[in-house]
């Protein structure tokens, strides 16, 4: 009996691709999905064994064909979503199934024991061809005008079929066309009987779990007997999310038909860390850096230790101290490991204690270049005590090189300063844990918290750099510095690529950074390096210092790395000596080192009547450049000072004074010794904090208010009692309200005073693979799996939770990205799902939860303070109250506060590599890790988002960061997430 069907296609590639959009309340219907192992046998068709086929209708037959045949395609509608093909040839005599073709979209193929699956989505019904049938409902794939075209052999195998372990199947299944596909079985066989017939037994069983059948274990040692690896064991009803060490809780959410396979025994996971079988969820290993570490086994690191226990890594924390830091001029890291990057003009109160009196850290940055981007840091100045300046041979300080590249000041006082001077100067801050919490300045408040590390001395926090660097200038005269946008690399192709080819380095998996990757991520610091590079007129020196900044970074981390100059660069670094009265510099300031007596020594310096300059050469006085404030300017330009004009002749800087009324100009050559000048002058925003006026800026002259005003920023004088309150750039006179978060702020005193509102906090999903953590951690990962985005089975918590949150994601383009497909909820003992525009109920009801649309997103309240936002699109974000604060986990964060331990992995480390992070949350084990992706804007350009930076965004720019927005760039995503 022959079934000609002719149809042959050949297709190149895999496509699996949904636009998830929904509608409800009113405009959708919400719709019940049948549950795990509800019937569904009427959406599913099969061929297994001996050429055997079942439609999807229920109509068995016998095709005997080694053709390539359609078992299913979507052929009565203009687009085909899915086309399934087959052939199938002999091997050892044997039908064997050689070679399937498959595009897909709604259906799932299961290939199993030689078989083939198919189950296809129900809105497909009526529009399939193909060997599978038209999926109609009614048995007549092989009526003619009303006549049977096939005719089967009229035997039967029933005492098999009716045996006891198929009493379920027995009234779900078409049995009476199993019993004649087991004769044809027997009746074809020519060796060995008992081998075909175990292929239709096994279909049958599997038929009867699609049916929402249980059939009992019927093989034995002796017939149909399947042997399984390791110590598993051969169940006909096997779940398809088997629970392993890696991820024991994966059967809990498993929403896949079970199936017939090897799995572990009641009470056991499989161990797919150190691949030993089946073990007690108590004796499973735990993974580090690539290493197996068994039960009780531990590992230690510079701040603490964990230790392995039941699968997952127990750690302690030791009182690390914190790290702020001030990289290439612009970049800073506060204590709590916010970064940001700002270009200043000003001396700026970088770190210091509460009240002030303990210590003070000030750091002036100037500009530097042709650009207004390029800025250095030029000054650093540490005041105790009564913020004076201290002296090198205070008993209260340390001072001494340990390398011809540092300086190294400790005090007693639980700070630390690591200077570099070469190639470029950036400064360290160490701050002991005694001070967490009582710090303030541009390297935050120490507190663990980074969210609100851009508070100000206003009593609120800032939403961009600009806006807290301004908050923090030590000088009234100081203009306000603004945001600076766009990439340097953007402006030369050839910097740019020098600057990837080294910079790049930081980050090879296989170079001499690699073994501190797991330790302290290179992503920033190869950013960094690249701004500074492509930013700086001497690329090999910025490059170099921020190379550098990473070592350092390691170095603190407890990971040494050594020979790295030599694959960097081999630059000869020179040393040259200069005389007393010899300098450019003393033309126009005191030489202090005249002030010294010391042995002459022998070196380099110039003859007299000429100068040395900052770049070591010998000029005449008239060539010589002028210094103020450590701004170097050359000779015969103008520049505006203090509300001066000054000109530079002859190594000195001339200024003529123009005050505007009210302000009187300050001269400090006609002052008392020790008077203050511009430099202590005070203004708003400057009025509560010390004036530490330096040896190396000392009296200052220039236009200043009269005393018992505040200079008001703008160039005028005010009472204190007139000044206002900024924030954001804008200005609040006093009375005046704003709303910030969930609390109302009012302005009094140049402070704001505000209501104390605990807010939700709000975790982000967007564009191709964006996330923002609750606690403002932001990362990108892309990765093919059903990943846990949220849930309360966390720690301690581990088997008392209530719910998770679960996002499938699927390829969506050509360049390993990724999109969301499905989110799946799951509340107790209701499973939801978000999927093809609708709200599913998989099991429960619809009662458990609270759906309404709002604009374009769908709001769904999962439980009280839990409420879970989506566009139909690619945005997702989950609003949570602080009622769950350090009771979740997931990539959504574990909402402590501290962004450093974002990165808990599923088995309770901390590491620093988000691929680690990532596939760590994977829900089932067996789904291949995620993979680094190469970045699409190398192939594209980066100027697909200069529409952030235009006018119509000016009010956002004002109160957020566009930097980060842009990092989101690659997929043109415009989402403005405050």
């Amino acid at each position: 009996i022959i079934l000609n069907v002719i149809l042959i296609m050949i297709f190149f590639h895999l496509y699996f691709l949904k636009l998830i959009q929904f509608i409800i309340s009113g405009m959708s219907s919400v719709q019940n999905c049948s549950g795990t192992n509800a019937s569904h046998i009427g959406r599913v068709c099969t061929t297994w064994g001996n050429y055997h086929f079942k439609t999807f209708d229920g109509d068995f037959f016998q095709l005997n064909s080694s053709c390539n045949h359609v078992l299913a395609i979507q052929c009565k509608d203009s687009y085909e979503n899915f086309n399934i093909q087959m052939r199938r040839c002999l091997v050892n005599n044997i039908p064997t199934i050689s070679k399937i073709i498959m595009m897909l979209e709604g259906s799932e193929v299961e290939l199993s024991n030689n078989s083939v699956l198919i189950e296809i989505d129900e809105k497909y019904r009526t529009q399939t061809c193909g060997l599978c049938g038209n999926f109609d409902g009614i048995s007549n794939e092989f009526l003619n005008d009303g006549k049977i075209i096939v005719i089967f052999q009229e035997q039967f195998c029933d005492q098999t079929f009716s045996s006891d372990p198929f009493v379920d199947c027995q009234n779900i299944l078409d049995v009476e066309s199993f019993s004649k596909a087991c004769m044809v079985d027997t009746c074809n066989s020519t060796d060995n009987t008992t081998f075909v017939l175990c292929k239709t037994l096994s279909e049958f069983s599997r038929q009867c779990i699609h049916a929402g059948g249980k059939p009992q274990e019927w093989r034995n040692d002796t017939f149909c007997y399947k042997k399984c690896p390791y110590n598993m064991v051969f169940l006909e009803c096997s779940s398809s999310c088997p629970d392993s060490c890696s991820t024991p809780q994966a059967s809990q959410t498993c929403d896949s038909h079970c199936h017939d396979g090897c799995s572990c025994p009641a009470g056991m996971v499989f161990d797919d860390i150190g691949n030993s079988g089946c073990i007690a969820v108590s004796q499973c290993p735990c993974l580090h850096n690539n290493e197996i570490y068994k039960p009780g086994e531990s590992y230690s690191h510079h701040c603490g230790s964990c230790v392995c226990e039941s699968g997952q890594w127990s750690c302690t924390e030791t009182n690390c101290p914190g790290i702020c830091s001030v990289k290439g001029g612009a970049h800073v890291n506060t204590f709590d490991g916010k970064v940001y990057t700002f270009h200043g003009d000003c001396s700026y109160v970088l770190a210091k204690d509460s009240n002030g009196l303990s210590y003070t850290v000030l750091v002036d940055l100037v500009k530097c270049g042709l650009s207004d981007t390029k800025t250095c840091l030029r000054t650093v100045t540490l005041a105790l005590g009564s913020n004076s300046v201290v002296s090198c041979r205070s008993h209260k300080i340390l001072v001494f090189k340990p390398s011809s590249f540092y300086i190294l000041v400790s005090t007693t006082v639980g700070i630390q300063l690591m200077i570099q001077l070469s190639p470029i100067m950036q400064l360290f801050i160490s701050a002991d844990r005694s001070l967490t919490g009582t710090t303030s300045g541009l390297c935050g408040n120490f507190n663990d918290i980074m969210s609100d590390d851009f508070r100000v001395t206003s009593g609120l926090v800032e939403g961009t750099a600009a806006a807290f660097a301004n908050a923090w200038k030590t000088r009234a005269s100081c203009p306000d510095i603004i945001s600076h946008f766009g990439d340097p690399c953007n402006n030369n192709i050839l910097t740019e690529k020098y600057a990837d080819f080294w910079c790049s380095k930081l980050t090879d998996p296989e170079g001499v950074f690699a073994p501190c990757h797991a330790v302290v991520s290179p992503s920033t610091y190869k950013d960094n390096c690249m701004y500074d590079t492509c930013n700086c007129e001497k690329s090999e020196d910025c490059m170099c210092a921020a190379v550098s900044s990473y070592v350092y970074a390691c170095s603190a981390a407890g990971v040494h790395i050594s020979g790295w100059r030599k694959t960097i660069s081999e630059t000869v670094y020179n040393y040259n000596m200069t005389s007393c009265g010899r300098t450019c510099r003393s033309l126009g300031q005191t030489d202090y080192s005249c002030q010294v007596n010391f042995t002459t020594v022998d070196g380099c310096g110039c003859s007299e009547g000429t100068y040395m300059n900052e770049e070591g050469q010998c000029v005449a006085r008239e060539s010589c450049p002028c210094y103020a404030e450590g701004i170097i300017v050359p000779p015969g330009q103008t520049i505006s000072k203090d509300g001066s004009t000054c000109v530079c002749r002859q190594g000195i800087l001339s200024c003529s004074p123009q005050c505007e009324y009210p302000m009187v100009y300050f001269d400090c050559s006609t002052a008392q010794p020790g008077a203050t000048g511009t430099e202590c002058q005070k203004s708003c925003s400057t009025a509560d904090m010390a004036c530490v006026s330096t040896i190396h800026t000392g009296c200052t002259s220039g236009c200043i208010c009269p005393d018992g005003l505040l200079s008001d920023g703008a160039g005028g004088c005010v009472n204190e009692t007139s000044c206002p309150c900024v924030h954001n750039g804008q200005v609040y006179q006093p009375g005046e309200t704003l709303t910030v978060d969930c609390n109302t702020c009012s302005c009094s005193g140049r402070k704001f005073t505000c209501t104390n509102e605990t807010c939700d906090a709000v975790c982000g999903i967007y564009g191709d693979g964006h996330y923002v953590t609750f606690d403002d951690k932001r990362f990108d990962f892309s990765g093919q799996c059903e990943y846990t985005l949220l849930q309360d089975f966390c720690g301690t918590y581990n088997g008392n939770g209530s719910f998770r949150i679960i996002t499938e994601n699927v390829p969506c383009g050509t360049t390993g990205t990724t999109c969301s497909k499905t989110i799946k909820i799951f509340l107790g003992d209701n499973e939801f799902q978000l999927k093809d525009d609708n709200l599913q109920v998989v099991k429960g009801t619809i009662q458990a939860l609270q759906v309404q649309k709002m604009g374009i997103y769908i709001v769904v309240t999962i439980k009280p303070g839990l409420v879970l936002m989506w566009d139909q699109k690619t945005s997702l974000f989950i609003t949570i109250s602080p009622q769950f604060q350090g009771q979740v986990c997931g990539l959504c964060g574990n909402y402590d506060g501290n962004s450093k331990n974002d990165f808990t992995t599923r088995s309770q480390e901390i590491v620093a590599d988000v691929l680690q992070f990532g596939n760590s949350w994977k829900v089932s084990s067996s789904c291949p890790s995620a993979e680094l992706i190469s970045d699409p804007c190398c192939d594209v350009g980066d100027n697909s988002c200069v529409q952030i930076n235009n006018g119509s965004h000016m009010e956002c720019r004002e109160s957020m960061s566009v930097q980060r927005l842009k990092r989101g760039s690659t997929d043109l995503t415009l989402s403005l997430i405050p």
